[in-house]
């Protein structure tokens, strides 16, 4: 099964559009207590680095049916990349974020391992200096390379409409950017991302499962 198959199943049996992104110790705490409300659960880079990739295989016991996603945004040559790649899905990811602008032998070498979530847009001010300007060529670099889902930002929706006209039902979008970076809860949906992720809203809020209740409900994947 394909990633996007797989993400998009869950969505359906929990009827929600919320990734949660899960980027600081704090957050493992609280996934007992959200799990009923995320599609998908987003570990990144930093958090792999401190705790290692062992914990991420004990919630993979632990959760069987969540979709885990490795945030690693992986950008190298393609040897580096295979390793790195190989060592996600060992760990028990379904799927790994690369960056788009490495190539099409970089990103090949990860895919020879598991699914690719390619990076075609950011959420950050900064990247309007290189990646915007690429939007479209990264677009058609997962079109020629047949990947099933992508990362657009919630903070630029007119990012997420260019996206959505070239990729056309070929490819999913998940956007980050919601909520502390400024992005409203439902608008990267309204303009083409099929998912929202959330991270600091919910685990730096003083009830996070009421919090994350309330997105759920921002989020619907049933209307």
């Amino acid at each position: 099964m394909e990633f996007s198959e797989k993400i998009l199943k869950q969505a359906e049996e929990i009827n929600s559009r919320m990734v949660f992104n899960l980027d600081v110790e704090k957050g493992i705490s609280i996934l007992d207590e959200i799990c009923p409300y995320i599609a998908a659960c987003k570990i990144n880079r930093t958090l792999t680095d401190m705790s290692g990739m062992n914990f991420v295989k004990n919630l993979r016991k632990k959760y069987p049916d969540l979709v885990f996603i490795a945030d690693f945004k992986i950008a190298d040559i393609p040897h580096t990349n295979e390793v790195l790649s190989k060592n996600a899905g060992q760990a028990g990811f379904d799927a790994v974020t690369v960056q788009a602008f490495v190539g099409s032998d970089a990103i090949i070498a990860v895919q020879r391992n598991i699914d690719v979530v390619l990076v075609v847009a950011m959420s950050h001010e900064g990247a309007k200096e290189f990646i915007s300007e690429n939007v479209r060529q990264f677009c058609n670099l997962a079109l020629n390379l047949n990947i099933d889902a992508v990362v657009a930002p919630a903070t630029r929706t007119e990012e997420i409409k260019t996206v959505r006209e070239i990729l056309e039902n070929k490819a999913i979008i998940l956007s980050p950017g919601v909520g502390v970076q400024g992005g409203n809860f439902g608008d990267a949906v309204k303009n083409g991302a099929d998912f929202e992720m959330v991270g600091r809203t919910i685990y730096d809020a003083k009830n996070p499962k009421e919090t994350a209740k309330e997105i759920y409900e921002k989020l619907p994947f049933k209307k």
